[in-house]
């Protein structure tokens, strides 16, 4: 379990150090064609690439915790089939990593969480407080949703077979939603791209097909200008990226 462990930071690490070079390599050249500055470039650079290296290791967990949420969803459903069948808690988990182990294999972010949840309760930790630990560590809402059922369940009693299956089912309907809202904002998603890269292109145009034309803009007050394009274009660029996102 340590060593999956490992694998996936060693991932994520690589991961975001292509993003850092991407980032300070994109941000080099929207620098150098608002400025036309070698200095501004490597300056500029760098700041923006470690920028891009925090974005990407937030992206990187935003894509991890939505990946553990489906796997909670499914491994909900076999933990719910187990119990139905008369296994205890601990055996059921036993029995929802096996699943996860033929769907996922190796590639699991749920199976090694899983795991070490079976050797707590082996080890006779309360179960409320297992799950409770599992939720603090993802982040994920469903996750610790399901933790204060449990509590609840404890202590005034309930269907827990019942209420593992609805809250299965209740992330499946927030999944379902979550699918249809991005197919109808991926064709916006597309243009807001081809938006993004549309100034620079133009710029670059004139420098190729007219040498000489935006001279002026890289002189004196044309700086200046540049600046305040250079200031609305990243802020398009950020606003437009913001609008995508949509939390369900």
């Amino acid at each position: 379990m340590q060593l999956m462990g490992r694998q996936c930071d060693m991932g994520i690490r690589l991961h975001q150090i292509k993003a850092f070079f991407s980032w300070m390599v994109r941000a080099g050249i929207i620098v150098f064609l608002f400025y036309r500055s070698v200095l501004l470039f490597l300056i500029l650079g760098i700041p923006i690439g470690i920028y891009g290296f925090c974005t990407e290791k937030r992206r990187e967990m935003v894509r991890w915790r939505k990946q553990m949420n489906i796997e909670f969803r499914e491994g909900l459903q076999g933990i719910a089939a187990a119990l139905q069948a008369g296994y205890s808690m601990e055996n059921a988990l036993q029995e929802a990593a096996k699943d996860l182990q033929l769907l996922y294999g190796e590639q699991s972010v749920l199976l090694p969480q899983l795991q070490d949840m079976v050797c707590k309760l082996q080890l006779n930790q309360p179960l409320e407080s297992v799950f409770d630990e599992f939720a603090e560590y993802t982040q994920v809402e469903d996750i610790a949703g399901y933790a204060g059922i449990l509590h609840t369940t404890k202590r005034i009693g309930g269907d827990l077979i019942a209420i593992t299956r609805m809250t299965a089912d209740r992330i499946s309907e927030k999944m379902e939603v979550k699918r249809e809202i991005d197919s109808i904002i991926a064709g916006k998603q597309m243009e807001a791209k081809v938006m993004q890269k549309i100034p620079p292109g133009i710029i670059l145009y004139f420098w190729i097909c007219s040498p000489g034309f935006t001279d002026v803009l890289y002189q004196g007050g044309g700086r200046v200008i540049m600046t305040v394009l250079l200031a609305v274009y990243l802020l398009a660029y950020y606003w437009t990226d913001r609008i995508c996102q949509i939390s369900i």
